[in-house]
């Protein structure tokens, strides 16, 4: 059961992960519309999508970092592996419908924000970025998710192998009432025949007795 369970879970994530896809747009930030990348990640808990987008620029040392309204703003961040000059990160998590987050990053390179028809491999580096982080959340929401359900199935399975055992131990018991009320039905059978010999015995004891006393009555 835990194997299906899990099968199941393991297929809506190859099935999720295969629907992520990152979109280029123009979106709204503190600084207005900008041309933006965008994904939709699939995570209930937006606190937790923040934090693990900072951790992944702050790989690549911004001067600074400022957060306002959910609007993440990293100062000067080095991407050298896609441009000699640092870049500033503006980025925005925002909740779509439950279990579902969207991201928006725009990239400012200095004067111009990038965008795929100037700035081709600059926006296929950070589609990259954002689909394989995309990616990651996804799989560890889906593996939280395993584990909370995994719980919740090793206690129906508790539960299920404690009736198991309980009606398993009633069956003994049923088995042992049994052979008790057989050999009560056996003993009452004996019984039976034992009181019919006793009354025989006391009917005999009291002719007996009443012999004894006919026989000192005439005495005289």
């Amino acid at each position: 059961m835990k194997k299906t369970i899990l099968s199941i879970i393991s297929l809506i994530s190859i099935n999720l992960i295969a629907q992520i896809k990152v979109e280029e747009k123009q979106e709204s930030f503190s600084i207005g519309n900008q041309n933006a990348l965008v994904v939709k990640i699939t995570h209930s808990d937006r606190e937790k999508v923040e934090k693990a987008w900072k951790t992944i620029i702050k790989d690549f040392h911004p001067d600074d970092v400022n957060n306002k309204k959910h609007e993440y703003f990293f100062d000067n961040a080095k991407f050298t592996g896609v441009s000699a000059n640092t870049i500033d990160v503006y980025s925005i998590v925002q909740p779509e419908k439950e279990n579902e987050m969207k991201l928006m990053a725009c990239f400012d390179l200095g004067g111009a924000y990038a965008n795929s028809s100037s700035h081709g491999d600059i926006i296929n580096y950070f589609k990259k970025m954002m689909h394989d982080f995309a990616v990651k959340m996804a799989k560890e929401n889906l593996e939280d998710k395993i584990q909370d359900e995994t719980k919740v199935l090793n206690k129906f399975m508790d539960k299920h192998e404690s009736l198991e055992k309980e009606n398993k131990n009633l069956n003994l018991d049923i088995i042992d009432y049994n052979e008790r009320i057989k050999k009560a039905n056996e003993k009452i059978e004996l019984n039976k025949k034992e009181i019919e010999v006793k009354k025989k015995e006391v009917t005999e004891q009291n002719k007996k007795l009443d012999d004894l006393k006919m026989k000192l009555s005439d005495v005289k």
